[in-house]
């Protein structure tokens, strides 16, 4: 047994570790106390999960904020001891770590792997699940930390490339099998913006009515900012300051918002950038000309993927599948650190 780290059609049907990082603009300062929560007296929540803060805040929710903020939090450790790879005996890890036969995992589990292998394979495998051992060898996110980076060696890439493959996961109901024992699977790109999306459903059930979610910088919103605009969120500007924005969009009700970029995971090497987004061609990290895409979508799991496909493909692919699809919208950041916008995307003065 080996170890294991993490790292729907292209148009409606075309059914998120990865960089998100958009910088919020509110109109209200958010309070971290808790209990009733009124327009003028946002509360909030934050934990640490999927290696990422992750932080709920109500603006608009009659009654005490603790049961449901208590029951976010809780869903976000659910779904990490079920989605990380990094998380020993998660579904994920386990999935991984078997060389013997089918695992049985949680429904909804096998419900985000099948939407996983529905991306993989309508888009060619530019995305693909199985991408995690490749992840592993280039280990971005530790080399990124300790600044000690090291180029894998060709031989090294050219073998995990041989373990891309999302055709070798299968899932029957609730058991997945694993045909390549050596292949590794992520849900990195889709992780996030699933968790979002639960974490809407849950607050809306409680009859939240102006909300934010933020999953490390992937945004999902309910309701209006307590003034009645649309919430407003910032663009990182790419490996500028924390915070600092090339865009700011708004936002409506329902709608999320994601980034990928380039710049938050990465390494350098003789002036040379090695980012965390991986070509599952090349093996290497992609170079398409592209540093950032922000995704606004009325799905949250659409939203994720879309952002870094979009970037894998460049702008004129990745424009095309995002003017191909409804309510949907993207902002292309080039590496000349140009703007290119889908037809109907808003934007702000910063």
């Amino acid at each position: 047994m080996h170890p294991r780290t993490p790292a729907g059609p292209m148009h409606r049907k075309f059914i998120k570790r990865l960089s998100v990082v958009t910088a919020v603009t509110l109109a209200a300062v958010l309070s971290a106390c808790s209990g009733p929560a009124a327009a003028d007296t946002p509360v909030s929540r934050s934990g640490l999960f999927f290696d990422t803060v992750v932080t709920i805040t109500l603006y608009d929710y009659e009654g005490s904020s603790d049961p449901i903020l208590d029951e976010c939090m809780s869903m976000c450790e659910h779904y990490e001891s079920l989605l990380s790879p990094t998380v020993e005996g998660s579904d994920i890890w386990r999935i991984n770590h078997s060389d013997t036969g089918p695992v049985a995992v949680d429904t909804e589990t096998a419900e985000l792997l099948q939407t996983a292998i529905r991306y993989s394979e309508m888009s060619d495998g530019v995305l693909d699940l199985t991408i995690g051992g490749l992840c592993d060898l280039w280990d971005i996110d530790n080399l990124a930390d300790t600044g000690t980076p090291v180029i894998p060696a060709q031989k090294d890439i050219t073998e995990a490339l041989t373990h891309i493959d999302h055709g070798c996961v299968t899932v029957d109901d609730r058991k997945v099998t694993l045909s390549d024992p050596e292949a590794c699977i992520t849900l990195g790109f889709i992780a996030k913006g699933y968790v979002a999306d639960r974490l809407e459903d849950v607050l809306r059930s409680q009859g939240v009515k102006s909300a934010m979610i933020d999953l490390g910088g992937n945004i999902e919103v309910i309701g209006r900012r307590p003034d009645g605009g649309d919430f407003r969120v910032g663009i990182q500007k790419p490996f500028a300051g924390r915070g600092e924005s090339i865009a700011v969009t708004p936002v409506a009700d329902g709608m999320s918002v994601v980034s990928s970029g380039t710049y938050e995971r990465y390494f350098t090497v003789d002036g040379r950038i090695y980012h965390h987004i991986l070509d599952t061609k090349t093996g290497y990290p992609a170079d398409t000309g592209v540093i950032g895409v922000t995704v606004i979508s009325d799905s949250s799991v659409e939203a994720d993927a879309l952002s870094t496909l979009c970037l894998l493909l460049g702008t004129d692919r990745g424009m095309d599948l995002i003017e191909s699809l409804e309510d949907t919208e993207a902002l292309f950041i080039t590496s000349d650190y140009d703007l290119m916008s889908s037809s109907g995307w808003k934007e702000l003065t910063p």
